[in-house]
């Protein structure tokens, strides 16, 4: 048995990890190979050597851009994904229950955990000029409000404070964002228009610092939940507000996880669906951030899912979904 271990130079020291990996690492397995990823294309090309060696288990040790690359490209192999958390959000590994503060115990479950099938989304997305493209998802994406505060987060401050530095930056872009009229469709049904701030879809709900944002995805029930989010003023600020505090109660979480709960239910400020194929058309061109990363702007969306498209080590209490962790 061999893994090999593709890691972020400018977020993981490759001596540090290694001594972490040889205490973690069972005695029957070969030493592991070794790839650094390049940041002119986002670890692809480290990813696609590490494949090429027919290895028994991909590790990667990295941010969420890493992840997504590598989720992207091991989806048409057998080969188990685990993953080392080294980024600001680290969002998959959150949604997984993996240890995003504690790299003995991710590595821990790396070698000795449970593996899991999950969901892959896949956006393309069609730029103003006309051209499109198309990128993997694990967690999120969306326009609005997620992707401005993204774009303009101070890279400095992140550096030294974390996922403290988007809350500044959430700050400073809400008072200045713009609403803009969307045409969504959802798995072929009606269109329906409506005038928001913020659209997110998501193949899992919980974002950075463990909030919960879709309170009903399963990152493996085949499906992607939308949220709209369109409020009007202050009071519909505050009213958004409500709804994710609610679901961050340790009491919702609980009733939730207990099934004492049905789905999220719509409001004005707030509006939620699931589908398996999501289409939306805005009036105006927005930044779209995909994962955390903000990867252009967009005058057009479609995402679809591809069910059980990938293996992934996780802790095992976490083998089977049993929702939000309280």
């Amino acid at each position: 048995m061999r893994a090999g271990i593709v890691y972020n130079p400018v977020k993981v020291d490759r001596d540090t990890l290694a001594r972490q990996v040889e205490t973690a690492e069972p005695i029957e397995w070969s030493e592991p190979l070794w790839f650094e990823t390049d940041a002119d294309d986002s670890g692809r090309a480290a990813v696609k050597a590490a494949l090429a060696e027919e290895i028994d288990l991909l590790i990667v040790a990295g941010g969420d851009g890493t992840v997504r690359v590598a989720a992207d490209e091991i989806t048409s192999t057998d080969v188990p994904l685990a993953i080392v958390p080294a980024g600001t959000g680290n969002l998959l590994a959150r949604n997984l229950g993996i240890d995003v503060t504690n790299v003995g115990n991710a590595l821990a479950t790396a070698f000795g955990g449970a593996e899991r099938e999950i969901d892959l989304g896949e956006l393309e997305i069609q730029a103003p000029d006309g051209t499109r493209s198309k990128h993997a998802f694990a967690v999120m994406v969306g326009f609005g409000l997620d992707a401005e505060m993204i774009d303009k987060t101070d890279e400095g401050l992140k550096k030294k404070v974390g996922w403290l530095a988007y809350v500044d930056a959430a700050g400073r872009v809400i008072s200045s964002l713009d609403k803009v009229r969307v045409a969504v469709r959802l798995d072929g049904g009606r269109t329906t228009r409506s005038t928001v701030n913020t659209m997110l879809i998501g193949n899992c709900g919980t974002v950075t610092n463990g909030i919960i944002i879709l309170p009903d995805a399963a990152i493996d029930d085949g499906m992607l939940d939308i949220a709209l989010v369109r409020p009007r003023g202050v009071r519909g600020w505050a009213q958004v507000a409500g709804y994710i505090a609610r679901n961050n109660l340790i009491v919702t979480k609980l009733l939730r996880r207990r099934g004492h709960l049905g789905r999220q239910r719509t409001g004005a400020a707030l509006g939620y669906g699931q589908a398996k194929e999501t289409h939306a058309r805005l009036d105006e061109p927005r930044a779209v951030q995909v994962d955390g990363d903000v990867v252009g702007e967009a005058i057009a969306l479609r995402a679809t899912i591809r069910e059980d498209a990938l293996v992934v080590r996780v802790p095992r209490e976490h083998a089977r979904d049993e929702g939000p962790a309280v």
